[in-house]
Parts: structure tokens; C-alpha cells; sequence
């Protein structure tokens, strides 16, 4: 990511505190306390805490009913002298017999110089500017949590290697390492390349943030290092420090009733940063001090900078006291004097490689926590689909077992029918034999009595037949001389009617023939004159179209009238049409009535000529007859005597044939009886055999059945086997992979989705908002505020002022102290209180730069940084290079 891109997180300054710690009356501090009777001359006394600076016992909490006594730090400023107690020898060349002086040491040596650095804030903060520098506050705070034992590491080690670090041995939680400057620089980025390879967090501290940023430069570019710098930002140039005089203490106030008002929630600043604002700010100035509830803020500095310490209120300082002037002091001055905020920048691409990949794992986890519920159906649907296939494949083993039984159970009684049909048509046999040969003598007596009624029926047969013949002789001769009668009797009416007809022809046949010749003439006449009427018509016709070719065209038209002889002509024409019509209807009457009397005559003519013959032929017939009907009467007698006869011989051999018959019939039903009977043991004993064959058949069926049922069973069960071992293969494996999927879910969440429902969607929603803010941040829509910033960094790089800005409440696997040598105890608190390791990397000989504001500073405590005072006191703890 390019530099100008990354976020940054801007810390303003906090407001400035009052100096308001508790102590006692400055009469109080006059006296030394004497050393012990059984101390050696040798050792170093702790020293009594200086003005402005509270006693041991200030780290107590002041109960509610005792009196909050508030030092103004100006008391010790002209009004009294301090007291002379001498040059502090350099801590850790002596120490008591009891190891290394304790509590008592870490009190009289960091009290007075907590006090000094409060004096030194109340001075810088009597300047009013609009936005005022950081002062000295976060100092303060560091050496309140190292006096009161607040730190992240090894509180005796840490208070042993400050006051002294002769008593310590080498131990890992503390390193010194010297080396030149040329190697320095590689040393630390071999550190911080360790404690980041062990997942470890450092805090890199620098005196300068030139330093700091020559340090991360050498880092930036690594992408498995988490690097976060600290930029402080100065309002203004370098300015002469003042000293200030002492003030008047400030009176006590009772304390509010009730609750400050809550801290007002993080703006965006100016250039896209996140601003830390105190939690209140220090009255305008020349603004009097209010009094509402709510008004009050915390003296304290670790209450500005840190979380859960005891606050006093912030009231402005009472103006210097006229007549005192100011006096400048030459030389450089602190850079707390100038440093109004701190701001968290990301450096390298370690961030975005690192947000790349948290947002991978939280997608790739969302995935695992969609995964999951799937999995966990797929097992569930996997062992519902192999519990009922179990169930079935159960049930089809149950239904082939007992398909076996039946078949057995079947062929068993086929069997059993078999040899009971079996028995049956033996003893079937038998009766059929017994039948046959009762049946023997019966067949034979019926067969010979149906011979001897066969033969009488024949005998009937044939006499019957001649019987029949004789009197269809009678009836034949009967018929015929019927016929003859009727012919005879026909001839002789014939004859009557023939010649009375034949003389009525021959008298009507001379009037036949006049009427015929007279008719013809008549037609002839009628010709005539219907050719004659036709004529004239013709004449008329011819007359009337003469005289309309000599009509003109108006008479044509119907113009002109026409002539007069048109209508007579017309007329006439008219007369002779019916004429002709008429004579023509008479001609045809005339011409049918002749032919009619010719047809008449014609016939008569012809009856006359062949009724002669006619009449003779009738004659004949009667003769001839009546020689017939002699004749058939003579046979009819001799015919019937025939028939009588024969009719008495047919009747006795019919009687004969059925007297025979029923012998015969009777035989023949005994016979049939006995072979009903042997025809009943045969359709017995035969209806036996189908039944046994058909029971053998059903035996060896069933049996059949039953062997390709077991083996059915056999291949259902082998095949159930193997289908079943494939789904329980299948389950194992959806089984293992939903066990994975719950233990990735295990894993994201932190608890087990099947216990825990509610953690799967609580963690997607988290997951989603991170992956939400962390694309923003990626994309440049948002920028990443300071404690998110401090918990992902794997390397925070600072001064001391920008750490105590603004890693308040952080705690590091280890703190870095690059060019130690230049860094004071304070200094040096500020991150060693945050770490639970320290690692001071620094060349010999090096001594923290010297500003105007230090002068009167206590001997010892800053004109030699620690590092430099356990080089010379415990050199065995020093890691030369």
C-alpha cells in the first residue's frame, strides 16, 4: 500500500493535568530520616522525596472522611528553601543486606522524580496556547503505574534492573545488548524478526522519531511484519522555555454530586484520522472555575492517559504573582514542549496482505459455517436413506425366509398328497379290476340278446318295408283312378261345351264377315275425306301467306291498318284446321273398327275350322278313360288283398323285434350299471394319478422354489452386505466430513453448532461486519481506528511521548529500546510498564541529550539513562556485539 494511502490515527493532546497529588505539609519533607542501626556506613540511604514530590505512603487511597491535601508545586519556589541532602550516588553500585532495597528504594528514588515532571507540566501549562503541547503527562502516568506495581511484566525484575540492577542474573525477560551503531540498527530488525516469528508482539521504542523512522524503514518492505508507526506531530517551532514560579495552593472544593458527563464519542479529523480527545478540557483562560456538577475532570495523569485511576478536578492555575518575572533559560528545549498529538500510521503492506488474509480465513470460514449445515443434512439424509434401506432390505430377507418356509412347508404336503393319491389309485385299481370282471358275463348276455333283437328288427324292417310297398301300391292306384275319373269327366264337358260353342261360331260367322267388309269401306271413306280437308287446309295456308307477302311494313308493323281480306283469309284457315282435325279423329275411328271386325271374323273363322278336330280328341279321351278306370279297379282288389297280407306278417315281427329289444335293453342297462362302476374307478384311480402327478409336480415346484429362493436369499444377503458396507463407507464418509465441518466450526466459533445453535449465525453476522470493515478499510472508504490498529500490529514503532499517547491500555509480549543509552527512566517506563519482556539495544557511552528544562532535575535521574547505569553497575547483563 503507498504510503500517502495508508490510514492514520491522529491522538490530540490530552488536557492538561493538575498537579494533585496528595502529600504532606513541605515542613514535613525538612527532615531526613535516619539509616537503620544495623546498616552498613556503605550503603545508599533513600533519599526523602523533594518538594512538590508526596511520601511513600501517597499511593494509598484517601478515604472519604479524611482531608484531601492538595500541593501547590510554586510553595517550594521562593517562599522556603529545599533542603540539602546531597548527591544521589548512581543507583545499583550499592545495595542493602536485605537484596536490593524494595518498595522503600523504587519510592524515594521515582516519588521525587514524579514530582519533578509534575512540577514541570504545572509550568508548561501556566502558558495559555489554543492548542497546548503534551507536556510531561504521559511520564507522570508511567511512573504512577510503576510505583504502584501496575505493570504487564515482572514488577521485581523490572524495579531491580532500574534502582539495582547489581543483585539481577541474566535472564530472558531482560536483555542488554551493546553494540555500535552500524550494527544496531541490524540487531533490532534480528529481534523483531524473532519475537514476530513466535507470533509475539514488540513495541519499538526510539529517543527520536527521526530514529523511530530510520528503524521502520528497515521493516517496511518485510510483508510478515505488522508494522505501526507512532508520528508525533509539533504545532510549532522550537521556543525558549520559561520557568515558572511557585503558585498558591489551590483551596479544596467539595466533590460533585454527581456523575461527569459522559466522554463524547471519537470524531473524524481533518485528514481522514481518528482524533483522541481528552475527556474534558482545561478552562478557557481567564474563565472562571465552574461549579456545576459535571464540571470537574481528573488531575491525574494516568486518569488522562489510562483507565481506573483516582481523579482530582482540573482548575486553572492562578496567574503568576505580579512583581516576579519570568526568566528565561538558555538551550534546547524538551520536545514535549512542542508535541501537540500522536498519530498510528500503517506501514508496509503487511496491513493490506494481512486484512487480505483475515478476510480469506473469515470468507473461507463463512464458507466452513455454510458448509456445515449441509453436511450435517447430507449425514442426517444419509443415515435416514441407509436406516430405511436397512429396514427394507430387512423386510425383503424377512419376506424371502418366509417364502422359503412356505415352499418347504408346500412341498411337504405336495409330497404327502402325492402318496395319498398314490394309495388311492392303487386301491382304485383294484376295484376297477373287480368291476371289469363282473362286468364280463352282463356284456356278453346284452351283446348276444342286442344280436338277437337287431336280427328281429330287421326282420320287421323288411316285412314293414313290403307292407308299406303293398299299400303304396293301393294308394298309387287309388290316385290314379282318381285322375282318371276327373279326366273323364273333364273329356265329357269338354265335349258338351265344344259343340255348343262350334254351332254358335258357325252361325255368327257370316255377320262377322259383313260387318268387317262394311267397316273397311268405311275407313276408306274416312281417308278420303281427311285427305281432302287436309287439302284445303293447305289451299288456305297458302292463300293467307300470299296475302301477307303483299302487305306493306306498315302493315307488317302494325302501322298501317291491314287488308281487308286478312281477317276472313285468317278465318278460313281456322275453319279448315278443324276440319282437317276432325276428318283425321274419323278416319282413325274408322280404321280401328275395321281392324277390331276383321280380328273377330278372323278368329270365328279359325274356332270353326279346329273345333271339329278338337271335338273328336274329346271323344277319344272318354274312351280310352273309361278302359283305365276298368282296369285300376281290377288291381286296386288284387292290391289290397297284397297289402293285408304283408301288414299281418310286419305286425309279428315288430312285436317279435321289440320283445327282443327289451331283453336286449334290459341286459345292456345291467351291463351299463357294472360299467358305470368301472368307468367311476377308472375316472377315479385316473383323477388320483393326476392328482399325485400334479402333487409331485407342485412337490418338486415348491421345492424348486424354495432352492431359488434360498438362493435368492444368498445373493440378497451378500448383495445387502455389500450394499450396506458401501452406504456405511458412504456415511463414514459424509459422517467425516461433517465431523471436520463441525470442527472447523469448533474451531471459528468457539463452540459446538450442534449444542450451540445461535453461535453459528452470532459469528457470521460478527464475520460479516469484520469482512465489511475491513474491505473499507482496504478500499480506502474508511480508515482504521487506533485500538484496532494497536491489536493487529505485530511491531509498534514510537517515541516515549507518542506511546504514551496512544498505546494506553496495550500490553506487548516485549519492549525494544533502540539507542537506549539516550533514554531516560521515564522515558523507558512508558513502555516497559506495557511489556512483559525488555530488550535495550544501545552503543556504549551514550547519554540522553540535555534540555533547558532539565537543569534543576534531580542528580542521576536524567543526565544517565538505565541502560548506561546497568552497563557500568551489572556489566555481566550485557550482551557486547
Amino acid at each position: 500500500m503507498p504510503e500517502s494511502e495508508v490510514p492514520t490515527v491522529t491522538f490530540p493532546l490530552p488536557d492538561e493535568p493538575s498537579v494533585a497529588e496528595p502529600a504532606e505539609d513541605i515542613s514535613s519533607t525538612s527532615d531526613v530520616p535516619a539509616p537503620a542501626a544495623d546498616q552498613p556506613p556503605d550503603e545508599t540511604v533513600a533519599e526523602e522525596p523533594g518538594p512538590g514530590v508526596p511520601p511513600e505512603a501517597d499511593d494509598t487511597e484517601v478515604g472519604e472522611d479524611e482531608e484531601e491535601v492538595v500541593l501547590d508545586p510554586r510553595s517550594g519556589f521562593g517562599t522556603m528553601p529545599l533542603p540539602v541532602i546531597g548527591e544521589t550516588p548512581p543507583l545499583g553500585t550499592k545495595v542493602i543486606e536485605d537484596g536490593w532495597g524494595g518498595r522503600d528504594l523504587v519510592e524515594s528514588v521515582y516519588g521525587q522524580l514524579t514530582g519533578f515532571y509534575e512540577e514541570l507540566d504545572a509550568r508548561l501549562k501556566e502558558v495559555p496556547e489554543d492548542v497546548p503541547p503534551v507536556g510531561w503527562v504521559p511520564y507522570i502516568a508511567a511512573l504512577r503505574k510503576f510505583r504502584e506495581e501496575r505493570v504487564a511484566g515482572d514488577w521485581e525484575l523490572l524495579a531491580r534492573f532500574l534502582v539495582a540492577p547489581g543483585s539481577l542474573e541474566a535472564t530472558e525477560s531482560l536483555r542488554l545488548v551493546q553494540a555500535e551503531d552500524e550494527d544496531g540498527d541490524e540487531i533490532v530488525h534480528d529481534i523483531v524478526k524473532e519475537l514476530t516469528a513466535a507470533d509475539g508482539r514488540a513495541l519499538l521504542v526510539a529517543p527520536t522519531p527521526e530514529r523511530a523512522a530510520e528503524l521502520l524503514r528497515a521493516l517496511e518492505d518485510d510483508p510478515e511484519v505488522f508494522s505501526l508507526m507512532i508520528e508525533t506531530q509539533p504545532a510549532t517551532a522550537e521556543s525558549p522555555s520559561v520557568e515558572t514560579q511557585a503558585l498558591p495552593p489551590v483551596g479544596k472544593e467539595e466533590p460533585a454530586e454527581k456523575d461527569p458527563e459522559p466522554t463524547p464519542p471519537r470524531e473524524f479529523g481533518s485528514h481522514g484520522t481518528v482524533e483522541f480527545k481528552p475527556v474534558t478540557g482545561s478552562p478557557e483562560p481567564g474563565a472562571e472555575p465552574s461549579t456545576e456538577p459535571g464540571s470537574e475532570t481528573t488531575g491525574d495523569p494516568d486518569d488522562e492517559l489510562d483507565d481506573g485511576v483516582a481523579v482530582t478536578r482540573a482548575e486553572p492555575l492562578p496567574a503568576a504573582p505580579v512583581g516576579e518575572p519570568i526568566v528565561p533559560v538558555e538551550g534546547p528545549s524538551a520536545p514535549e514542549t512542542r508535541v501537540r498529538s500522536a498519530a498510528l500510521r500503517p506501514v508496509g503492506e503487511a496491513w493490506r496482505l494481512s486484512w487480505e488474509t483475515e478476510t480469506r480465513l473469515l470468507r473461507r470460514g463463512l464458507m466452513w459455517l455454510e458448509q456445515w449445515p449441509r453436511d450435517a443434512a447430507a449425514l442426517q439424509a444419509v443415515q435416514s436413506t441407509n436406516l430405511r434401506r436397512g429396514e427394507a432390505l430387512d423386510a425383503e430377507r424377512e419376506s424371502l425366509t418366509a417364502t422359503i418356509e412356505e415352499s418347504r412347508h408346500a412341498s411337504a404336503a405336495a409330497e404327502q398328497a402325492a402318496a395319498r393319491a398314490e394309495a388311492e389309485a392303487e386301491r382304485l385299481t383294484a376295484v376297477e379290476a373287480e368291476a371289469e370282471a363282473e362286468l364280463a358275463g352282463p356284456r356278453a348276455e346284452a351283446d348276444r340278446l342286442r344280436t338277437i333283437a337287431d336280427e328281429a328288427a330287421g326282420e320287421a324292417n323288411t316285412l314293414t318295408r313290403a307292407a308299406d310297398a303293398s299299400y303304396a301300391r293301393c294308394v298309387q292306384l287309388d290316385e290314379r283312378a282318381k285322375t282318371a275319373q276327373a279326366e273323364l269327366q273333364g273329356a265329357r264337358q269338354a265335349e258338351a261345351s265344344l259343340t255348343d260353342e262350334l254351332a254358335r261360331a258357325r252361325e255368327a260367322l257370316p255377320g262377322a264377315a259383313e260387318e268387317a267388309h262394311r267397316l273397311t269401306a268405311a275407313d276408306a271413306d274416312a281417308a278420303a275425306e281427311g285427305h281432302a280437308a287436309y287439302y284445303r287446309l293447305v289451299s288456305a295456308e297458302s292463300a293467307l301467306a300470299a296475302r301477307r307477302r303483299k302487305m306493306t311494313l306498315g302493315q307488317r308493323l302494325h302501322v298501317a291498318s291491314p287488308p281487308s281480306d286478312l281477317r276472313d283469309l285468317r278465318a278460313e284457315v281456322k275453319a279448315r284446321t278443324r276440319e282437317a282435325d276432325e276428318a283425321a279423329k274419323r278416319a282413325r275411328d274408322a280404321k280401328e273398327a275395321a281392324e277390331h271386325a276383321e280380328r273377330v271374323r278372323r278368329g270365328l273363322a279359325s274356332f270353326v275350322s279346329e273345333g271339329g278336330a278338337r271335338l273328336q280328341q274329346a271323344q277319344e279321351a272318354q274312351e280310352r278313360l273309361g278302359t283305365e278306370l276298368t282296369w285300376l279297379a281290377t288291381e286296386r282288389e288284387t292290391a289290397a288283398g297284397e297289402h293285408q297280407q304283408q301288414a299281418q306278417l310286419a305286425s309279428a315281427a315288430v312285436e317279435k323285434a321289440n320283445q327282443e329289444g327289451r331283453r336286449a335293453h334290459a341286459a345292456h342297462q345291467a351291463a351299463q350299471v357294472i360299467e358305470e362302476r368301472v368307468n367311476a374307478a377308472r375316472t377315479a384311480r385316473e383323477e388320483a394319478l393326476a392328482v399325485a402327478r400334479q402333487a409331485r409336480s407342485d412337490a418338486e415346484t415348491a421345492a424348486a422354489r424354495a432352492a431359488e429362493t434360498a438362493a435368492a436369499l444368498d445373493r440378497h444377503t451378500a448383495e445387502a452386505a455389500e450394499e450396506m458396507s458401501g452406504r456405511q463407507a458412504d456415511l463414514e464418509t459424509v459422517a467425516l466430513t461433517e465431523a471436520r465441518s463441525r470442527e472447523n466450526v469448533l474451531e471459528i466459533c468457539g463452540s459446538d453448532p450442534a449444542e450451540n445453535p445461535d453461535a453459528v449465525p452470532a459469528h457470521q453476522r460478527r464475520a460479516m461486519a469484520r469482512i465489511e470493515q475491513l474491505t473499507a478499510y482496504m478500499d480506502g472508504r474508511r480508515s482504521a481506528e487506533g485500538d484496532v490498529l494497536l491489536r493487529t500490529a505485530d511491531l509498534v514503532v514510537g517515541t516515549p511521548a507518542g506511546v504514551g499517547l496512544t498505546a494506553r491500555n496495550e500490553e506487548f509480549d516485549a519492549l525494544i529500546v533502540a539507542d537506549a543509552g539516550a533514554v531516560t527512566d521515564a522515558e523507558f517506563l512508558i513502555g516497559a510498564v506495557r511489556a512483559r519482556r525488555w530488550i535495550l539495544v544501545s552503543a556504549p557511552g551514550v547519554r540522553p541529550p540535555e534540555y533547558r528544562e532539565y537543569a534543576s532535575a534531580p542528580a542521576g535521574r536524567l543526565d544517565i539513562g538505565p541502560f548506561e547505569r546497568a552497563a557500568t553497575a551489572a556489566p555481566h547483563l550485557v550482551d557486547a556485539r
